[in-house]
């Protein structure tokens, strides 16, 4: 706002006259003014003696008369002459105190324009010191009352609604005025408040005289009790959304009818609540990555880092105290079928749910922390004695049930673990997180539900080979290491060749043979089992086109990780593979086999799975049969065609009469279901018998043959076949 300022009779700005009353050009322009009034009176006097003297000559002819004429001229003369200056000196004066009086206000105005700026100033500072919001905001506060001159001020935020206004920070006198204040903010609510509709459109919401407005809220009724005239409320936002409002409060009255808050403070302020919504930003984001840096953003659990800062503070009070502390590491069994059949959506869903529930069974002290790739980490502080770690262990191992998709079964969610304990294992943070670690890995998968595996030193031994046979799995495949062998399966009455099993064999460069029971794990866990799947997949095809050339239409059956087959795209490829190598769909001789303990883990993902490999004409064997505890009832909902009785059943059937049993059951429940029996681990005649006896017809064995390479099983069937 800008003001014209008022001039003297030469056109000189008269407010430059009263502010510069000792410089010297004061007294050339006063003596300019003067002599200008002097010369104006003086114009005026001769003006009139000449033309008076004139008219009177003219009109009065006697000498007496004429004295009188001239005497009452002179009188009038004087008359004329002193209202005249009493009229120049009056308007000069009157244009002296209005300029006077407008410098004075403009004074007022730069002084508090001066304040804010003070006040903006401040509050950049604390903005840049600031590492708390609530403490920023308590700050503004102050600043405002005693940088701004404000006798009182307030901030508030918007709540995660964005739709009612709470006060958080004040300063000032009064503050009883802002007891209870909860504003509708919301421009579309019934009692939306009156500066709901300015502060959506990002303006400053003011009332120039409160004892004259209606009272908007029970704040402005008491404001106007404590003597306070005008109040501005200015907008802190950020991105057109507002975050909060910098509420301010002021004894000054309107002056002249012009607002109490003009134009260049509003301007002033709104640009005060713009850096408080910057600062407001900045700590938001510190806050932000300095949690990050601690917690884990999907659990929000305490990462890696936190948690060796934890244990080395129990640590600490460990050594004081001779006390022990537990580190327990532990997994989410099936992750992985979950994350592949459902989606990393599923998954996090799941982990988020085992997280939950672990901090929610600890005591308070311990930190559970989430470490990454499924696997969790439990700190358990000041333990008395090693064995109470066992105990806790116990409590959080149970598992329980887990509702992933609205039309399935719960998923039944186990947790394996293992532990260390200082000072028995270890001494340092790393060091606990480490030897747990490899306790979990080196036997807490493979135990018993709810136990949990104690690191012991010799694991480490295993660890190391365990990790240089890791990396040479990845090697395998380019280098050659890898071969299919193949198992005769025979029918019982007659020893006939009907079927072989493709099984993996690696010959590492460094340790031999592996067993497939060592290296088949390690390429589940590292992701090589899709590639190595694939593999065996197209060998196993490529053997069977070979064998259909020579008149041998023997049924192949080839392992199946459940990984594989609930990779995205998987029925796509094998439909390919077996399009390239020309099988006949209608006279297929490729099967699949899925463990049961992998059907188990996810029933709904792999059923849907296999019913789109049948489609292919493809069959399907349910391997391992008995070692997954699952109810006889799952088979029917499977789409399954053979079963396959796992060897620890077949090897016990003439010493163990539950064994023998259940292989009876098996092959009632198969027959009755209309599916095929495979007796799997036959190494003597007697167990051959016994087979024969209750009524299974199909078997493979050491007694029968071994898994051998292709050429040799096809000296077999020559011989059988000659």
């Amino acid at each position: 706002m800008h003001e014209t300022p008022a001039r003297d009779l030469g056109g000189q700005p008269v407010g430059e006259i009263v502010a510069g009353s000792s410089s010297p050009s004061f007294h050339r322009l006063a003596r300019r003014i003067t002599l200008r009034i002097v010369a104006l009176y003086l114009v005026l006097g001769f003006t009139y003696i000449a033309l008076s003297d004139r008219v009177v000559i003219a009109l009065v002819d006697d000498p007496r008369v004429l004295t009188w004429v001239q005497t009452f001229k002179g009188w009038g003369y004087v008359a004329v002459t002193g209202v005249l200056l009493y009229g120049l000196i009056f308007w000069q004066t009157r244009r002296i105190a209005a300029a006077n009086e407008a410098l004075a206000e403009r004074d007022r105005h730069i002084t508090r324009l001066n304040r804010v700026y003070a006040m903006l100033s401040a509050i950049n500072g604390a903005i840049l010191r600031g590492h708390d919001q609530d403490a920023l905001l308590d700050e503004v506060a102050h600043i405002a009352v005693d940088k701004g001159g404000f006798p009182l001020a307030w901030v508030g935020l918007v709540d995660a609604d964005q739709r009612t206004l709470r006060p958080v920070a004040s300063a000032g006198a009064g503050l009883d005025c802002l007891d209870g204040l909860v504003l509708h903010v919301d421009p579309d609510h019934p009692e939306a408040h009156a500066m709901a509709a300015d502060l959506a459109r990002g303006h400053p919401f003011v009332i120039n005289d409160l004892a004259e407005t209606s009272p908007v809220d029970k704040c402005h009724a008491r404001a106007v009790a404590h003597g306070y005239r005008a109040l501005a409320v200015v907008p802190i936002l950020k991105a057109s959304r507002l975050l909060g409002v910098i509420g301010l409060f002021t004894r000054e009255a309107p002056d002249r009818g012009g607002p109490v808050f003009d134009d260049d403070e509003l301007r002033l302020l709104t640009e005060i609540a713009a850096d408080t919504g910057l600062g407001m930003t900045l700590i938001a984001q510190a806050t932000a990555l300095d949690w990050a840096s601690r917690f884990d953003v999907l659990t929000g659990l305490a990462n890696r880092d936190l948690l060796k800062e934890r244990i080395d503070q129990a640590l600490l009070r460990a050594r004081h105290q001779r006390r022990y502390v537990g580190v327990l590491a532990m997994e989410v069994a099936g992750l992985r079928a979950v994350v592949d059949s459902l989606g990393r959506q599923q998954g996090d869903r799941l982990l988020q749910a085992v997280a939950q529930r672990l901090a929610g069974q600890v005591r308070e002290g311990d930190t559970v922390a989430a470490l990454g790739n499924g696997e969790f980490a439990v700190l358990l502080a000041d333990v008395r004695e090693g064995l109470d770690v066992a105990d806790v262990a116990h409590k959080l191992l149970k598992p329980f049930e887990l509702e992933l998709q609205a039309d399935a079964p719960p998923h039944f969610v186990t947790l394996a673990a293992g532990a260390a304990v200082y000072p028995n294992d270890a001494d340092t943070a790393d060091g606990l997180i480490h030897c747990a670690g490899i306790a979990l890995h080196q036997g807490g998968a493979q135990a018993p539900t709810g136990d949990c595996v104690f690191y012991a030193p010799e694991m480490d031994q295993r660890v190391r080979e365990y990790q240089a046979l890791d990396n040479e799995l990845l090697g395998a495949l380019e280098r050659g290491e890898m071969q299919l062998h193949y198992q005769p399966v025979v029918r019982l009455e007659t020893g006939e060749i009907i079927g072989v099993e493709a099984l993996l064999r690696w010959h590492n460069r460094r340790f031999g043979a592996v067993s497939p029971d060592r290296f088949i794990p390690m390429a589940e866990h590292s992701g090589v089992i899709r590639p190595l799947g694939d593999w065996v997949l197209e060998q196993a095809c490529a053997r069977l086109a070979r064998w259909q050339e020579r008149g041998w239409r023997l049924r192949m059956s080839v392992n199946l990780s459940t990984r594989q087959l609930l990779a995205p795209g998987f029925a796509e490829r094998i439909r390919e593979t077996i399009m390239r190598h020309r099988l006949d769909p209608e006279r297929m001789v490729l099967a699949l086999e899925v463990t049961e303990t992998a059907v188990i883990e996810d029933m709904e993902a792999v059923s849907e799975a296999l019913a789109r490999v049948k489609e292919l004409g493809i069959v399907v064997h349910l391997d391992d049969f008995g070692t997954g505890y699952a109810s006889l009832s799952y088979l029917q909902r499977l789409p399954v065609d053979t079963i396959k009785i796992d060897k620890s059943f077949v090897q016990t059937l003439d010493t163990d009469p539950v064994a023998e049993n259940l292989v009876r059951s098996v092959i009632a429940l198969a027959r009755s279901l209309n599916m095929g029996v495979v007796a799997e681990g036959v190494e003597t005649a007697e167990q051959r018998d016994a087979l024969k006896a209750l009524g299974c017809h199909v078997a493979q064995g050491y007694l029968f043959a071994r898994p051998q390479p292709a050429e040799d099983v096809e000296r077999l069937l020559e011989a059988s076949n000659p």
